[in-house]
C-alpha cells in the first residue's frame, strides 16, 4: 500500500506538470493520432492485396495494433522515463546515490517513481482501435476471454518491466554501454503478428525476447478463447522474468560503491 500511494503521488506531480503546458498536450496527441492512423495505413494498403496475412484477418489485425498501442502507452509511460536514463543518470552522474538514501525501495524509485501522462494518450487511442477490430471480427469476445486478455496484458507489462530492469542493471557492469536505440528497435517488432517472421526471428522474439507476449498472445486470447497452457505458461514466464530482474538488480546494487569511485 506504501508504494501504492507512492506511485499515486508521483503520477498525480507530473499529471499537474503536465497540465501547465496546454499546447504540449494538443501536440502530443496530434502526434499520437498521425502515428496511429501511419500504421492503420500500413495494415489497409496490404490487405487491399490479400485477404489473409500468416492467418491473420485485417480486423484480427487491428486489434493487435490496439493491444499494441496499450502496452506501448504504459511503457511510455511509467517504464522508460525511469529506466531509459539510468545508465547515464543513475550511474554514471551519480543519482543512484540519493536513491539509496530514500526510506523507499531503491528497485521502485529508479524503475517506477517517474511518470509521463501524455504517453496514456495512446491508451484511449489503443482501445478505440481494439474496439473498431473486434466490432469487424466474425465472433465477439465472451467474457472469460476479456479477463484472460487482461491477465495476459499484465503479464506482458511485467515482461516489460523486467526486460527494462535487466538491460539497466548491464550499467553495472558497463557503465557506457547503451542498449536503448536497439531494445526500441526490437520492440516495434511486437507492431505485427510473429507468424509473419521467418523461423529463425520468430524463435528470438518468443524466447530470447519474449516479444510474442507483448501483443500476439494477448490478441489471440482475446479474439480466440483463453488457453489453460498459453495462460498458465504466459503468467509463470512473467513472474520469472520478474524474479530474475529483482535477483540482477541486488547483484548490481553490492557491486555498485557510488559515482564518485
Amino acid at each position: 500500500m506504501k508504494l501504492l500511494r507512492l506511485f499515486a503521488a508521483g503520477f498525480s506531480r507530473s499529471a499537474q506538470a503536465t497540465l501547465t503546458f496546454r499546447i504540449n498536450l494538443l501536440f502530443d496527441i496530434l502526434l499520437s493520432v498521425i502515428g496511429l492512423f501511419a500504421s492503420l495505413a500500413t495494415v489497409f494498403v496490404v490487405y487491399a492485396r490479400t485477404d489473409s496475412l500468416a492467418g491473420w484477418t485485417e480486423a484480427e489485425t487491428y486489434v493487435l495494433i490496439g493491444t499494441f498501442q496499450l502496452l506501448s502507452s504504459l511503457k511510455n509511460a511509467f517504464i522508460d522515463p525511469n529506466l531509459s536514463w539510468f545508465p547515464d543518470n543513475g550511474i554514471r552522474k551519480g543519482r543512484l546515490d540519493t536513491f539509496l538514501l530514500q526510506p523507499a525501495p531503491t528497485l521502485y524509485l529508479a524503475s517506477l517513481a517517474r511518470s509521463t501522462p501524455l504517453a496514456l494518450i495512446q491508451f484511449v487511442l489503443g482501445l478505440v482501435v481494439i474496439a473498431l477490430g473486434v466490432s469487424d471480427h466474425e465472433q465477439t469476445p465472451a467474457p472469460a476471454a476479456i479477463l484472460a486478455w487482461i491477465l495476459t496484458l499484465a503479464a506482458a507489462l511485467a515482461v516489460t518491466w523486467a526486460m527494462g530492469v535487466l538491460l539497466a542493471c548491464l550499467a553495472f557492469w558497463a557503465p557506457r554501454l547503451q542498449l536503448d536505440v536497439f531494445y526500441g528497435s526490437a520492440w516495434q517488432l511486437a507492431r505485427y503478428p510473429t507468424d509473419i517472421y521467418r523461423r529463425p526471428l520468430r524463435l528470438v522474439v518468443t524466447y530470447v525476447f519474449p516479444l510474442t507476449l507483448i501483443a500476439t498472445i494477448p490478441t489471440t486470447t482475446l479474439l480466440h478463447g483463453p488457453s489453460l497452457v498459453v495462460l498458465t505458461s504466459t503468467m509463470a514466464g512473467a513472474a520469472v522474468a520478474c524474479l530474475l530482474a529483482v535477483a540482477c538488480w541486488r547483484l548490481g546494487l553490492r557491486r555498485y560503491t557510488g559515482a564518485t569511485s
